[in-house]
């Protein structure tokens, strides 16, 4: 009886424990940009996207500073590196 105690208790902490991890990492989304948002960017740091061979609508993001040096990121809609380099 005691065994099965431990091993329902060990099952539902690896359960919590993962878990929580998941909802963590639910908070950390990064914002999406739309046409209310007001941007207050003093300096870019990177814009990362994913790499496409084909001429298309990626999703890119920017790490950005702003007026007040606190550092945030933004995702945005945009047309692949790929469009610009091919012509």
């Amino acid at each position: 009886m005691n065994i099965r105690r431990f091993s329902l208790a060990g099952l539902l902490a690896v359960i919590i424990l993962g878990s929580a991890s998941l909802l963590a990492d639910e908070g950390t989304e990064t914002p999406a940009y739309t046409y209310d948002t007001k941007l207050d960017i003093a300096r870019v740091i990177r814009i990362e996207e994913p790499q496409s061979q084909m001429c298309e609508v990626v999703q890119a993001t920017m790490t950005y500073v702003n007026t007040q040096g606190v550092t945030e990121t933004l995702s945005f809609l945009k047309l692949a590196d790929v469009c610009i380099s091919n012509g």
